[in-house]
């Protein structure tokens, strides 16, 4: 350290000008220039007991006061000590419970959830999204999607047998601006969307009409069924003239399920009626699937197949149907057949 001390002599007598302190030419307009550029300058620092044993504090002199959790700089104003500055301890914001909602199948839209946490209550700001895609439900080979930056994102092809997790990073409004990114758990894999029909049914036979029933069958095995079945709907309509609108409606969610290797089943045991013409109409989460009749074709005036014409599937039972227990099939390319005393409900079809 160098202190340099200029001093002058008028008549006899010292007087001192200047003090520098790591410098050889301190500033004119200055009593005191301290230059540094590895360290800074340290005031006297000092609790609240220890501050007020200063005898007769004289106007301006200042400390730095740590006192418990409190820390200011403060200068004393002639009556009592002000705070000058009180650095704050802000802590940065969190993302809790990160998670995504949504169908992983190619063309849904998945939607980042996540809380947002700041021990000061500062309010969020625009936090940042990216998602991402891995190889396997611990985040193999894990890569950012390119322009997947939103809180929704719709997959693509691309992501088919991919893992897919949601990752977000919070900012504050004010405070401690950015938090760490958090990513959700991994979820998969992608797959294409599963494909749903109406599958099979039951109305009419001989005597008391007994046992009816609407299948719905939707590809693949029990992991690939859509997370939210409540946005499947069957809907039965009364093809009369007069009327060609939905007399029940019921959503997935509520049937029976049963499932295979290759498919599942959903039941749903509701009072059909006999015909001349009436349809039932299937819709999922992008629309209405198919909309078939029996006794004729009718154009809907409500509902999921609202101004939509049936499409006849060439048979139907009556009054002759020989059981109960009897029930119209969907063959596996799609076309319709009469079994008049074994159904396969809940199974897969016979035919």
């Amino acid at each position: 350290m160098r202190l340099l001390i200029l001093f002058y002599f008028i008549g006899g007598i010292a007087i001192t000008a200047q003090v520098g302190i790591g410098t050889s030419a301190p500033d004119p307009s200055s009593i005191l220039d301290i230059t540094s550029t590895t360290g800074g300058l340290l005031i006297p620092r000092m609790n609240a007991m220890q501050r007020e044993n200063i005898v007769a504090p004289a106007t301006g002199l200042m400390i730095y006061l740590i006192d418990g959790a409190d820390q200011c700089l403060q200068v004393y104003n002639g009556t009592s000590w002000e705070n000058i500055y009180c650095p704050t301890t802000n802590t940065v914001p969190r993302a809790t419970s990160v998670d995504f909602t949504g169908n992983l199948f190619e063309n849904s839209t998945l939607t980042g959830v996540y809380n947002f946490e700041d021990d000061e209550f500062d309010v969020e700001g625009i936090s940042t999204y990216q998602w991402f895609m891995a190889d396997d439900n611990a985040g193999l080979n894990s890569t950012p999607i390119t322009g997947a930056t939103s809180l929704n994102y719709t997959l693509t092809s691309n992501e088919l047998s991919k893992y897919i997790s949601f990752g977000v990073t919070p900012v504050a409004q004010t405070g401690a601006l950015n938090g760490s990114q958090v990513l959700s758990a991994w979820q998969g894999a992608v797959i294409s969307p599963p494909v749903s029909r109406i599958n099979e049914f039951h109305y009419e036979n001989i005597g008391t009409d007994d046992n009816e029933f609407v299948e719905v069958r939707i590809t693949g095995g029990i992991a690939s069924q859509p997370a939210d079945l409540s946005l499947y709907t069957v809907t039965l309509y009364n093809g009369v003239s007069n009327s060609r609108t939905g007399y029940e409606s019921e959503t997935l969610d509520n049937f029976i399920q049963t499932c295979d290797g290759s498919n599942c089943y959903y039941t749903w045991d509701v009072v059909i009626q006999n015909g001349s013409p009436d349809g039932i109409a299937l819709s999922d989460p992008s629309g209405l699937v198919e909309f078939v009749s029996y006794g004729g074709v009718f154009t809907a005036a409500d509902g999921i197949a609202n101004g939509v014409l049936s499409i006849d599937i060439g048979v139907q039972e009556s009054n002759t149907t020989t059981t109960s227990n009897g029930s119209i099939e969907r063959t596996a390319a799609g076309s319709w057949n009469l079994d008049d005393d074994s159904n396969s409900k809940g199974l897969v079809n016979s035919i």
